[in-house]
């Protein structure tokens, strides 16, 4: 036992004892800042927990208030739904009754229109007619511009022998025997000039020199005109191309939109189709194609709208503007109508003005418009 404490009285020992407790005195400290953090950190954390906690508390108060609102809004609505249903049955049954009363009216009516079908055929007939002649007399006026100025330059031409006797009684045989006499005569004269030679030099050279611009000239009018032919048969062939491309969509996008026809874009100078125009034939019922014109309001709106959607998926735009293109049109037609510009919607953006159910109902933004009794207008925006 003695040597036991001896030992741990000895320096190596007490100095191993010193360095242990100081060790311990700063892990000691070392725990303590520890915990002062753990708490700094708990306090923290209730903090974020209290804020959090109140703001959404805000929040479901502020969403239960909306579906409130919202519950109330969708009750209003389904009572003026079933309101409408209601004033639409009894318009349904007012028209039924109409039809029956006013039947050999609307008789009469088809007879008229009828008549005025063949009017206005006889009519586009005489147009064409008239389109022709107009034609004709076009190129008669070129050619007579044409003989103008060629007589103009015969005129031209015959100046330099303004004042020069026409020598009308001798014949041509008698002309040159003359010429021949004075020829011989100028022979038997001799050289009276001797600088003539140099003159004629210098005047031929002349003259070839307007020969090389001349030449010069007509080679660049070759290639003008080259270029020009050119670029007619490249305009014409770009025009057709596109054409073509239009009158088969047209084609496709007219039997989407009506099941009971056909319709089709017909040039009315194929030849040379930037003389004329373009024309939009409809058959509807049999195999007779009629002019668009021709067509009542509902089948009008339809065909234009065809038309409308066939050079927006050849060309498309960045967005269009439709204000109640569907007046004329019947349910089922707008229902057509609707799906056909919700197909398209993916290729460009469309606003759309419509009191049509049909299309409020494929929209995927509606924006209602009403005014209050102070005659202030009031806008309600709903993503469908």
């Amino acid at each position: 036992i003695r040597n036991e404490i001896g030992q741990l009285r000895s320096p190596t020992m007490l100095a191993e004892l010193n360095a242990f407790e100081q060790k311990r005195a700063d892990h000691i400290t070392e725990i303590a800042k520890i915990e002062l953090e753990i708490k700094n950190i708990e306090l923290n954390s209730q903090t974020m927990r209290g804020q959090e906690g109140e703001r959404i508390s805000e929040v479901l108060k502020q969403i239960q208030k909306e579906r409130i609102e919202f519950d109330r809004e969708s009750k209003d609505l389904a009572e003026k739904i079933s309101l409408n249903e209601k004033t639409l049955g009894e318009m349904e049954k007012a028209a039924a009754e109409f039809y029956k009363t006013y039947k050999s009216l609307f008789s009469e009516r088809e007879k008229a229109q009828a008549e005025l079908l063949k009017i206005e055929t006889s009519t586009i007939r005489r147009e064409e007619e008239i389109r022709s002649t107009e034609q004709r007399n076009n190129i008669l006026s070129l050619r007579l511009a044409e003989l103008s100025g060629q007589i103009a330059g015969l005129k031209l031409e015959f100046e330099q022998y303004a004042g020069v006797q026409i020598i009308a009684e001798k014949t041509e045989e008698q002309l040159k025997d003359s010429v021949y006499r004075a020829e011989r005569n100028l022979t038997e004269m001799g050289n009276v000039n001797l600088k003539a030679l140099e003159v004629y030099d210098s005047v031929e050279t002349q003259y070839k020199e307007l020969l090389s611009k001349k030449e010069t000239l007509e080679t660049e009018k070759n290639d003008v005109m080259s270029m020009i032919s050119e670029i007619e048969e490249r305009k014409k062939e770009l025009f057709m191309n596109s054409f073509n491309i239009v009158n088969d969509l047209f084609k496709s996008t007219f039997k989407s939109l009506s099941t009971k026809g056909e319709a089709s874009l017909v040039l009315e100078n194929p030849e040379n189709p930037f003389l004329a125009g373009v024309r939009i034939m409809v058959n509807l019922t049999g195999n007779k194609f009629l002019d668009i014109r021709s067509l009542s309001g509902g089948e009008k709106t339809l065909t234009a709208l065809a038309f409308i959607f066939s050079i927006q998926e050849h060309e498309p735009a960045a967005f269009y503007i439709f204000d109640e293109v569907d007046a004329a049109l019947d349910k089922k037609n707008s229902a057509k109508l609707a799906q056909l510009i919700k197909k398209y919607s993916s290729k460009a953006q469309y606003i759309v003005i419509s009191h049509n159910d049909s299309l409020i109902q494929e929209a995927s933004t509606l924006y209602g418009v009403s005014m209050d009794e102070s005659g202030t207008s009031n806008v309600v925006s709903l993503r469908v």
